[in-house]
């Protein structure tokens, strides 16, 4: 049997294992006396990983912003506002050329409100886009890994929801777990850690632990009123967190995408 790190008591354990465990007086639980050899050692390494899920969160919102004027030409933009800041300097010092200007600067002004129309109507229509997706990408993987978990999707998916988000990296959609103050988290190998960690760890919790299915049993994987496997016409848009779920387990994310919506 392996032993805990740390118990909140001792009488917890076996009587035989009581002895390898001293009080920490900071907490008041128990923890295991380990005599650190060659470097090795039980240690709280909470901080550390915080810590670096701080670093990788700065370093890609960084190579993100890097992204968004790769494809800006330094020596072309540079030419551009010299070209500005000519046509600004022109002093017109005759009538015509004073017509001309400002026929120029009332195109120009046009030209830009047009133009700052449809970026904002474009940033708009993207905002709305990337919303549905993190929405669909996020409740489909967390719905997922809740039912091959054998856990309750309807109490479960929520917390997922508010452990995760969506980011965008080489042009694909991903999704990471964060802790509370929008940190990636990471797992117990030093990487980022994904969905089904974050429902791995939820199960060994006594709060959500009891949300899942005891060892051994196992769910219907059928819909209410199906009639033992015939699904009639029941839409995806009909279905509750947990029929989808259900579904998604005993049938495959292929064949639920089929459904009707």
């Amino acid at each position: 049997m392996a032993l805990k790190a740390i118990v909140d008591a001792v009488d917890s354990l076996p009587e035989s294992a009581r002895e390898f465990y001293v009080k920490d007086e900071t907490s008041g639980k128990f923890r295991l006396d380990v005599e650190s050899v060659d470097g090795f050692a039980l240690e709280d390494v909470s901080g550390l990983k915080t810590a670096l899920g701080k670093e990788r969160t700065t370093r890609e919102g960084l190579e993100r912003q890097v992204v968004r004027f790769k494809d800006l030409d330094p020596d072309k933009a540079r030419e551009a506002l010299a070209k500005l800041e000519e046509l600004t300097a022109i002093d017109p010092a005759k009538e015509a050329d004073k017509i001309a200007n400002t026929k120029f600067e009332a195109a120009k002004a046009q030209l830009l409100e047009k133009h700052t129309g449809e970026l904002s109507s474009r940033d708009e229509r993207i905002k709305g886009l990337t919303g549905t997706i993190d929405g669909l990408l996020r409740e489909q993987r967390a719905t997922t890994a809740i039912a091959e978990a054998k856990g309750s999707v309807d109490l479960l998916l929520p917390h997922v929801l508010n452990a995760t988000r969506t980011v965008e990296k080489d042009g694909r959609f991903e999704v990471e777990v964060v802790d509370k103050d929008g940190n990636v988290r990471i797992d117990g190998k030093g990487n980022n850690m994904d969905i089904k960690g974050l429902i791995a760890e939820m199960k060994a919790s006594e709060v959500f632990g009891r949300a899942f299915e005891a060892s051994g049993q196992s769910g219907s994987g059928k819909l209410p009123g199906n009639g033992g496997g015939d699904r009639g016409q029941l839409k995806r848009s009909q279905m509750t967190n947990a029929d989808k779920a259900n579904y998604i387990a005993e049938h495959g994310q292929e064949a639920f995408l089929k459904l009707p919506k």
